[in-house]
Parts: C-alpha cells; sequence; structure tokens
C-alpha cells in the first residue's frame, strides 16, 4: 500500500511556480505609470495662476516602486528557499521521519491559522497561506495529511527557525504489524 502522496517538483516548474507571483507583480506595476501620465493637468493656486502640475502618476509611482520592492524582497525569498530546500532534496541530502501521525491540528474552514502534526517528535507545520516551495496544501483544501493515525514517511528539510521543517515528500506506507 505504499502510495506516494506528495514529492515537491525539482525541475523548472518549481522555481516558475515560486516566482511567477512576484514577477508578475513587477510587471504590472511597471506598466501603471505610463496608463495614469497626463501632463496636460495644471493645479491652480489661491493666486489663480496656473501652475504646472506634478503629473498625476507620481503617487502611483512611488507606490509601484515599494510594491515592486516588495515584490523583489518575495522573490529574493523564494529563491533563497529554493536554494536551501529544493537543490538539498534534489541531492538526496533531506531528513525523513517515519510513523503515525499524531497531535494532528487541522486548519480551519475560515483559514487564518497553520495546521500542524508530529511523527515520532518531529514537528511540522504549514498554511496554504504561506509561500513556501515544499508541501502546504491544508486538509481544509484538498491535502493529503487526513488526520493522526495515519502512517506516513515523510522526507523534510529544515529552512529557518520561522518556517521550520518543509516537508518535500510525502509517502503513505502500510502500518507495521
Amino acid at each position: 500500500m505504499n502510495t506516494v502522496l506528495y514529492e515537491a517538483p525539482t525541475g523548472y516548474d518549481s522555481i516558475a511556480e515560486s516566482l511567477a507571483f512576484p514577477l508578475i507583480m513587477i510587471l504590472f506595476l511597471s506598466l501603471v505609470p505610463q496608463l495614469m501620465y497626463n501632463p496636460e493637468k495644471t493645479f491652480r493656486g489661491k493666486n489663480s495662476s496656473a501652475i504646472k502640475r506634478i503629473p498625476r502618476y507620481t503617487g502611483f509611482l512611488l507606490a509601484g516602486v515599494f510594491v515592486s520592492l516588495g515584490a523583489c524582497f518575495i522573490l529574493h525569498g523564494q529563491l533563497e528557499m529554493y536554494r536551501k530546500v529544493i537543490v538539498p532534496y534534489a541531492h538526496g541530502q533531506y531528513e525523513i521521519a517515519e510513523g503515525y501521525v499524531q497531535n494532528f491540528v487541522p486548519m480551519p474552514r475560515e483559514g487564518h491559522s497553520n495546521e500542524m502534526f508530529d511523527i515520532n517528535g518531529v514537528h511540522f507545520e504549514y498554511s496554504d497561506n504561506n509561500i513556501v516551495v515544499g508541501y502546504h496544501h491544508t486538509k481544509v483544501r484538498g491535502g493529503v495529511i487526513r488526520g493522526n493515525g495515519q502512517y506516513l514517511k515523510v522526507g523534510y528539510v529544515y529552512f529557518n527557525e520561522t518556517y521550520g521543517n518543509i516537508i518535500v515528500y510525502i509517502e503513505e506506507l502500510a502500518p507495521p504489524e
């Protein structure tokens, strides 16, 4: 009954999926100033003299710069996570926890917390709301971790204190007798 339930993609598809959102944000925001530009507008102050107005897109440009910087930080974080999680996994440098799922806490339907479980003392925590390169599908949204008592072999790579153990492989095994 050994069934592979999840395996992290290690090729082009995984990096393209991780980088798509920040790159689309940067592309969209680079077009906003061109759409908003209107140099014909003037501003009449208290003395009624026509003063050339600062182009209308300046606020959007500044907002776009800040959002683009944010997208670049997300992009950098995704590349860093890919380098520290997927590359080692692709080279066989990952840990394995095998056993029964214990202390399973599913994410509520509202979707504002993490789903978590333990296998033989190894803690796993993830959410659909986090952008990670490994497994992050909760039970509520069709994830493969169903609850306590499920016998699994889980491959994982420790990333950092914030994300902890990132799951790169899940296999459901027949329980030992």
